[in-house]
């Protein structure tokens, strides 16, 4: 059976793009329509509870340049919303170190024998660059060796970065340096030999930066955007399958879509995206080039399992979340949920989040919780960090599309396909998924902000997204 509506603006994805950019639309009086696939609301920003337990996926501290943003999400949380500092740290070789790296602490990674050779890999690589420009092309190993020498990179960068993309380290695109490795002076290692702060903040540091965290999760955002929403006339789908976006003459007339078995289709003038760029290219019922198609068929994703640890309040760390690098570890990152607010683990009790980087349907990902708990309890005690004695629970989450994989080349294909969705006059693809970016939250909310904005001007000029997000890599 077949049903069709009126025309109304669409946003396709309920996570904090989609839903940001939808509230904005019913706040401009306009009677918008959002399609979530699935039958929950937030998108990664979600929070969940099991039990006393409120859970993220993965960690999401607040911390931006974009000061409207936090504006704004300080006036709605008011007083949930709390300031805190976090601590980093890595752990490698038995060891947790404090994280950025700085100061001696840059080489207290290695083992002993490995010190003078990396100090000297460094220093050599400095020395290259105060003498003149270096050239790192779009490779993330070119990136961290001029900055960091060949030493570090083999010993660290390198290995966590196959862990979290799961491809090659020599694969990978210097973009995740740029976005990702805090690049400090050596006037700033200097300073923190004597344990003084860096002269430059860097996105990812955030032991530098105002931090924030709502009470009750991150999923305290999200939902004020979905009440609001409906309480503006707005309407949320779940369990949305999309099916084609169909249109002609460089405009999106309609979404089909599956839900509940009925096939449905919804008209609209105006499209917002979130979805998967690749799975957005895919679903265009339009004269899309042969070029587009290859390029966004280039692209794919990160997929993750999440393992929630429940103890009787015993720590891993005493920092808010771990990197670890060794290879020989599966996971990745591991986040205490309860020191980002105590509101979110029962009295007493403790809780983490731990990281499993995978691609769908590999061994990680069909794994049972019973394994990955056995894995991981396992490991903790085999450096006394954890035993079986300490678990009160665990649960996972599984996310097929958590990062985007920024192979090199992936700029290029990008330019492409955003050159042609630019000329479609009433769509706008935007969030990490649909941007294919290292967007935070605060970035998905920026997005979402902006391309409510520029609404007004599509029909005649179509999408220029550096208004959408000035700082991404286009």
């Amino acid at each position: 059976m077949r049903d069709s509506f009126s025309e109304k603006p669409v946003v396709i994805g309920a996570g904090p793009a989609g839903l940001s950019a939808g509230w904005k639309m019913a706040s401009n009086g306009l009677d918008v329509i959002v399609l979530e696939k699935t039958d929950q609301i937030g998108g990664l920003a979600m929070t969940f509870r099991d039990g006393d337990y409120r859970f993220d996926l993965g960690p999401h501290i607040f911390h931006t340049f974009h000061e409207d943003v936090l504006t704004f999400v300080k006036k709605i949380l008011k007083d949930d919303f709390q300031q805190y500092r976090p601590q980093t740290k890595i752990f490698y070789k038995d060891k947790f170190v404090e994280y950025p790296l700085k100061g001696l602490k840059v080489f207290s990674v290695l083992p002993p024998r490995m010190v003078i050779p990396a100090a000297a890999s460094f220093l050599s690589a400095r020395m290259r660059l105060r003498l003149g420009p270096t050239s790192d092309g779009d490779s993330f190993t070119t990136w961290i060796t001029n900055r960091f020498g060949k030493s570090l990179y083999d010993a660290y960068f390198a290995p966590y970065a196959q862990k979290a993309w799961m491809i090659k380290a020599s694969e990978i695109s210097k973009y995740v340096a740029e976005q990702k490795v805090p690049e400090l002076r050596i006037s700033d290692h200097i300073r923190g030999l004597f344990n003084r702060p860096p002269r430059v903040i860097h996105g990812e540091d955030a032991s530098r930066m105002e931090v924030y965290y709502p009470h009750k999760g991150i999923g305290q955002v999200t939902d004020w955007f979905y009440e609001q929403i409906l309480a503006q006339n707005g309407k949320v789908e779940h369990s949305v399958d999309i099916r084609s976006i169909n249109g002609k003459d460089n405009r999106v007339e309609s979404i089909t879509y599956c839900q509940n078995g009925q096939i449905k289709t919804l008209n609209t003038n105006m499209l917002v995206s979130s979805m998967p760029i690749t799975e957005l290219i895919a679903s265009l019922k339009m004269d899309v080039p042969r070029k587009v198609r290859d390029a966004a068929s280039q692209l794919d994703y990160v997929s993750e399992v999440l393992f929630y640890l429940k103890t009787n309040g015993k720590k891993i760390s005493d920092a808010s979340w771990v990197y670890f690098s060794d290879p020989e570890v599966r996971f990745n990152r591991v986040y205490d949920v309860g020191a980002f607010s105590n509101t979110c683990v029962p009295p007493g009790k403790a809780a983490y989040c731990i990281e499993f980087t995978c691609n769908k349907d590999d061994e990680i990902w069909n794994a049972s919780a019973e394994d990955l708990h056995q894995y991981v309890i396992e490991l903790l005690e085999t450096y006394n960090i954890m035993s079986h004695s300490d678990v009160e629970g665990y649960l996972t989450k599984k996310i097929v599309y958590a990062y985007p994989r920024f192979k090199i080349g992936f700029t290029e294909r990008m330019k492409t396909i955003l050159d042609y969705l630019s000329t479609i006059e009433n769509l706008i693809t935007l969030g990490r998924q649909g941007l294919f970016c290292y967007a935070n939250v605060d970035d998905a909310l920026y997005m979402g902000f902006r391309a409510a904005d520029r609404i007004k001007d599509l029909d005649n000029t179509g999408v220029d997204y550096t208004q959408i997000l000035p700082d991404a890599f286009l």
